[in-house]
């Protein structure tokens, strides 16, 4: 049964809330405090990876809503507020960096190239939704 306007890119909204809904948060919240727990970094403290998490959570909900309803500004928006939550996570990550006791793992070159990727992929969606500015 088909509803009365079907989504026609359903297959890229699942896979979206997925891997931006889902698997990344689930990567930049716990791995954030993992790699703290390690090394004897202070940890976030609630509030802030709450903060870090909610605006995560509003801007892959305000993207792919946007996307959906083809308001490119909104995907805009959207896309902006996913680079302040990775900014906020990149900046605690230089804190626990700093305030750690013991030396980094290895793997914390896996957690930056991580946001590097999703600075990456959020400025490459964004243009490919047309949202960008100018275009």
């Amino acid at each position: 049964m088909h509803a009365t306007t079907p989504i026609t890119r359903g297959w890229w909204l699942v896979a979206y809330l997925i891997l931006v809904g889902g698997l990344s948060q689930i990567l930049l919240g716990p791995g954030l405090i993992a790699i703290a727990d390690r090394t004897g970094a202070r940890s976030p403290s609630q509030r802030a990876m709450r903060a870090q998490l909610v605006l995560w959570n509003l801007g892959a909900v305000t993207v792919a809503v946007a996307d959906l309803a083809s308001i490119p500004a909104g995907v805009l928006a959207g896309s902006l507020l996913l680079l302040v939550a990775l900014g906020a996570f990149a900046l605690s990550l230089r804190r626990a960096e700093i305030t750690a006791q013991e030396p980094m793992p290895a793997w914390i070159c896996g957690y930056q190239l991580l946001i590097v990727f999703l600075v990456s992929s959020t400025i490459i969606g964004a243009a490919l939704a047309g949202a960008l500015p100018g275009q």
